[in-house]
């Protein structure tokens, strides 16, 4: 069967289960550009630190896509499109718990089929806690394959609101793996710290695993509450970025930044970051209130390597 009817199968199914912008924007994503249509020298501006992959590596971001299938125009989905191309590997976080959440996602993969790779997903069941949502997975299936299931994380569904969500992904040539844990914790007003703490139990759980745990923790990397990530030996991506948007832009070069709130988290050790950053989409628009029909908060990306010593899994 053609992966495309096998996926919108999917999304139909999915469906069944819970239901019942003027414009496309050219971006350059590490160097590929595509022409704007109402303005053709608009860029995301991606803004990348470390040395390029020297062997097999694969390139993972993570995106809280506001309101994702509540509040995007076909458009708009083009953008995100091409925004993710380059990406092995995306979680996205806010995915809508209703049928439109599920067409979302099998929409924005539609999308991506069209720039030359073929892609796949996952979507995860609502979570179950306060402010339920869904999360997604979506990535290249010529980069990238899934091991087994994907699932939101049972340890964790009384002491978080959203639990994770959890994949293993293998990069094809190589077939080295790592565990992926995808979280969007609640809110400042809502203790946050109290469920990043949680996290650190997913080391010893999962201790035969390489693990990446990303997301949107709405806490800065520096905070307290990532001490035990830190012991562990875990290293964030990002240090002092802000990755969340401003309603009103300030003065200064990040000053249509707020919050240090997304970041990726990677088991160093058997893994190595070989060079991350951030994708800054705000660029492509003339006023933040037009970027923030996208996303409130800016993609963050990674290239993961294995080390020497770290064997693939079987």
């Amino acid at each position: 069967m053609d992966s495309k009817v096998k996926r919108l199968l999917m999304a139909a199914v999915i469906v069944i289960s819970v239901a019942g912008v003027e414009y496309v924007t050219g971006i350059e994503i590490l160097g590929i550009a595509t022409r704007s249509a109402t303005d053709p020298v608009a860029t995301v501006q991606t803004e990348t630190t470390g040395e390029a992959p020297s062997g097999p590596y694969l390139r993972l971001a993570t995106w809280n896509l506001y309101n994702f299938g509540r509040s995007k125009n076909d458009r708009e989905m083009a953008f995100i499109a091409e925004t993710l191309r380059d990406y092995d590997i995306v979680a996205i976080q806010e995915v809508s718990t209703g049928p439109a959440g599920a067409q979302a996602v099998g929409r924005l993969v539609d999308e991506l089929d069209r720039r030359g790779f073929d892609w796949d997903y996952r979507l995860s069941d609502p979570t179950s806690g306060d402010g339920s949502e869904r999360y997604a997975y979506v990535w290249k299936t010529s980069r990238a394959q899934i091991k087994g299931r994907a699932w939101l994380e049972p340890t964790l569904s009384r002491s978080i609101d959203r639990e994770p969500y959890m994949a293993r992904f293998q990069e094809r040539k190589s077939g080295s793996t790592f565990l992926v844990a995808s979280i969007h914790a609640v809110p400042r007003s809502k203790d946050p710290e109290h469920e990043v703490r949680q996290l650190d139990a997913l080391h010893p759980r999962y201790a035969s695993d390489h693990l990446v745990v990303l997301g949107d923790f709405n806490l800065d990397e520096d905070h307290e509450a990532f001490s035990g990530f830190r012991r562990l030996g875990y290293r964030a991506v990002l240090d002092d970025q802000p990755t969340s948007l401003r309603r009103k832009r300030r003065t200064g070069p990040n000053g249509h930044l707020a919050n240090e709130y997304d970041n990726i988290f990677v088991e160093m050790g058997p893994l190595h970051i070989s060079r991350g950053g951030i994708a800054d989409f705000t660029t492509a628009f003339s006023t933040l209130r037009e970027a923030r029909r996208i996303s409130d908060h800016l993609p963050v990306h990674v290239d993961i390597q294995w080390t020497a010593t770290s064997a693939p899994a079987p």
